[in-house]
């Protein structure tokens, strides 16, 4: 191969590196500063502090979907006349025993280990394209196994989360049950995480059908 060749592959690879900026030094910065995160927390228990996550603490506390009117607010939290104030009560416990505190770790790890997975594999995506290029058949595939992490991930995170959350404040709140109904009165649906999966999925599939295109330009030349 000529040096002019060569040159020209060097500058096309870095043309293409250029493309995956900002959010390959996003991903890169979020993705080690969370593992560290994750290390320090696992520490946490060990040395007898939570370490900033949010759970292993003295007290556990779920939420109740149900709201009320209250009055008799003082303060900043004072009414205006003729204003209703609406409240949401929230169940706390520093009497903490085994299956609360596995409830409280249910209701939010899920999406911890949802971030956690959409980093590695969008870091795995700018690491093989930044070695082997951005418009290539492996980056149409970590696009597609994105997308469908995050689609399917969202979704189940926001079903065990749910269950969990409804399953603590059964524990504290004597006129709450767990069942299906209290479940899913507590879902919220991740829409906007829906359609950025589906976006995701949607752009792997342009990608692909484009990697197909210059593939067939390359082999006519």
């Amino acid at each position: 191969m000529s040096a002019e060749v060569k040159s020209s592959h060097s500058h096309d690879d870095r043309a293409e590196a250029r493309l995956l900026e900002p959010i390959a030094t996003v991903v890169r910065g979020v993705y080690r500063l969370l593992l560290v995160g994750l290390v320090v927390g696992a520490v946490g228990p060990l040395v007898g502090t939570r370490l900033g996550l949010p759970w292993g603490g003295p007290y556990v506390c779920a939420e109740s979907r149900s709201d009320f009117s209250a009055d008799g607010f003082t303060g900043m939290f004072r009414p205006l006349a003729g204003v209703e104030v609406m409240a949401r009560p929230s169940y706390c416990t520093d009497h903490v025993d085994s299956a609360q505190r596995l409830f409280d770790f249910l209701g939010g790890f899920p999406s911890v280990l949802l971030v956690l997975g959409i980093l590695f594999l969008l870091n795995r995506l700018i690491q093989d394209a930044s070695r082997e290029g951005v418009f290539t058949a492996r980056t149409v595939k970590h696009l597609r196994v994105a997308g469908w992490w995050l689609l399917l991930g969202c979704l189940v995170a926001e079903v065990v989360e749910a269950g969990a959350r409804a399953a603590l404040l059964a524990t504290l709140a004597q006129d709450h049950t767990f069942n299906a109904e209290s479940w899913l009165g507590t879902l919220q649906t991740p829409y906007s995480l829906v359609f950025t999966a589906l976006g995701i999925l949607t752009l792997a599939r342009i990608m692909r059908a484009g990697v197909a295109m210059r593939e067939d330009l390359e082999g006519t030349v």
